[in-house]
């Protein structure tokens, strides 16, 4: 919370409030996103919520829930992550939202598509798709190349659960760019393709790009919208630093 000592502000930065958008926050105190392991058949229930809400109770601004919530069925629940990809989750999030901001702490969700990352066996069992046919290593799973249909679906997928957690009252979201499908696309290790989504960085990022445009669309620019994005690739013809850096100005300069 905010500490103040009589009237004069607390001097400590982490105590200090922060507005982004339309929100304010009241302290730099913050909780990212990860898996909790209490979801019940893809939504957050009770467990999950009170899991949160006593952070909130300790004081912190904003609690990120969500560990990478799926966006499609073709990203299926491997992680134990929240299904965002149905209307179904809304009353949670409306409930979830309420019980937060009782508290005085702000909620966001990580959302995102797996891509190559699925497995084919979960789920529905759909194949796993993603910019290129390199097999996953850790399901061992060989991806299908997306065609311009199936990015413009997944884009819309994006696109429609931004749009649920912003009906559900959240204060925002975040995509999961890093190892998952922007990520994938971002990168020339998993991206080999000579279309205008491949080669150059600015190509590599469109697919990422147009997946933010869309969201921005959905919900508005009041809406915060954040990308969590992999710093540096550490990897054979991985992505660098300062590539890492430029793919970030990239998504700066489109909003």
């Amino acid at each position: 919370m905010y500490i103040e000592s009589g009237n004069v502000p607390s001097k400590d930065p982490l105590q200090t409030p922060l507005t982004i958008k339309s929100v304010t926050f009241r302290n730099r105190i913050i909780s990212t996103s990860h898996a909790c392991g209490l979801e019940l058949n893809g939504m957050p229930a009770e467990a999950y919520q009170r899991y949160h809400q006593e952070k909130a109770k300790g004081g912190l601004a904003l609690s990120m829930f969500g560990g990478s919530s799926n966006v499609a069925k073709d990203s299926p629940n491997v992680f134990r992550q929240l299904n965002v990809g149905t209307d179904e989750i809304i009353p949670y999030l409306i409930e979830f939202s309420e019980r937060m901001h009782r508290e005085g702490a702000a909620l966001m969700c990580q959302i995102t598509h797996l891509g190559r990352r699925g497995d084919a066996n979960a789920g529905d069992r759909l194949p796993t798709i993603g910019p290129s046919v390199i097999r996953e290593t850790l399901h061992r799973n060989i991806p299908r190349e997306m065609d311009e249909n199936d990015i413009h679906r997944v884009v819309a997928s994006y696109a429609d659960a931004a749009r649920r957690c912003k009906e559900g009252g959240l204060d925002g979201i975040e995509t999961m760019a890093a190892s998952h499908l922007i990520g994938q696309f971002l990168s020339p290790v998993t991206n080999r393709r000579s279309d205008k989504y491949g080669g150059s960085l600015e190509n590599r990022a469109r697919f990422g790009l147009m997946v933010h445009e869309a969201i921005r669309n959905a919900v508005g620019d009041k809406f915060i919208v954040g990308l969590r994005l992999s710093i540096n690739e550490n990897e054979d013809e991985g992505m660098t630093a300062d590539d890492c850096i430029a793919a970030a100005l990239l998504f700066k300069e489109h909003g």
